[in-house]
């Protein structure tokens, strides 16, 4: 039911597809000591989608590791189907929409 909504949203959505050519990924890292002295770290991955025509950035996204362990998985099987799709002899089907794991925070 979750993801029917979610695919009607996607649909319905005024947002504009752009192009990019190209990007730059860059690890944030933050790091402190705990009350025992004790140095933790936390980090995200910052994907820039790139206009390389243009030379600037286009959009600039801060996610989660395991959004961007997500998005490696999604990017891997949709490659694969694309691959497939086109050496295919067949008329292409109606894409469908695939979101990566439970959306929703505990």
């Amino acid at each position: 039911m979750a993801n029917e909504q979610l695919n009607m949203n996607i649909a319905a959505s005024t947002l504009k597809p752009i192009f990019a050519d190209g990007t730059a990924l860059v690890m944030r890292i933050k790091s402190f000591r705990n009350d025992k002295g004790e140095i933790e770290k936390d980090g995200q991955v910052e994907i820039i989608f790139l206009d390389m025509l243009k030379q600037q950035p286009v959009g600039e996204y801060v996610i989660s590791r395991n959004t961007a362990r997500e998005l490696i998985d999604g990017l891997v099987q949709n490659l694969t189907n694309l691959e497939k799709e086109l050496a295919s002899g067949d008329l292409p089907r109606p894409p469908e929409v695939k979101t990566s794991g439970d959306p929703s925070y505990r």
